[in-house]
């Protein structure tokens, strides 16, 4: 795997690599994902299509965050204590699926909020602060991939990241944001209640 991707403005997938290596050599990782560069310059395009998701894209840029495309099937979304998104994507796929794209819509929104300053307090001190403002947090993610998915309404890549919201089990949220929900009604759903 080749983890030295120039940054192009035609891709805006890669801080230094496509693996985010930040400049360094991280050819001994074996855990990274052989079709990292593929994806991420696939999901990119997707993304760029909408006016918020190119707003999301300019930011990644902007400020360098690295994105780690590894294998696996756990999950995915920002790391504020390593400032790097993490997507973790089953070996064998090549191509950026509904999924992994929206999941990277929701990885940039959560790195823009760390970088606005909207920063979870420590759960030592105030469990009950820390968990509301990090359900605050998620579903904030989740409305810009609401966001994003509307924008993208008659695109070609609609039907499929529609879909992709059903297999994240968004799918409910995406409705309640279609009906102008308000914020309490886009919680409660978000929720499940």
């Amino acid at each position: 795997m080749n983890d030295t991707t120039e940054n192009t403005e035609n891709s805006g997938a890669s801080a230094k690599s496509a693996f985010g290596d930040r400049g360094t050599n991280v050819n001994a990782i074996n855990y990274g994902h052989p079709y990292s560069e593929q994806i991420l310059n696939q999901a990119f395009e997707i993304i760029k299509e909408s006016t918020t998701g190119f707003h999301l894209t300019k930011i990644h840029t902007t400020h360098n965050i690295p994105i780690h495309v590894m294998k696996g099937n756990g999950a995915s979304g920002f790391n504020p204590q390593t400032g790097i998104i993490y997507l973790q994507v089953p070996g064998k796929i090549d191509k950026a699926k509904p999924e992994i794209v929206l999941e990277l819509i929701k990885g940039l929104r959560e790195a823009d909020q760390h970088l606005c300053g909207n920063i979870a307090p420590d759960p030592t001190k105030d469990i009950v602060k820390y968990a509301a403002i990090m359900h605050a947090k998620a579903l904030d993610s989740v409305v810009h991939i609401c966001k994003v998915l509307k924008e993208l309404t008659n695109s070609s890549f609609y039907s499929v990241l529609l879909d992709g919201m059903e297999q994240l089990g968004h799918s409910n949220v995406y409705r309640a944001y279609l009906d102008n929900a308000s914020d309490q009604e886009l919680y409660d759903v978000y929720a499940g209640k």
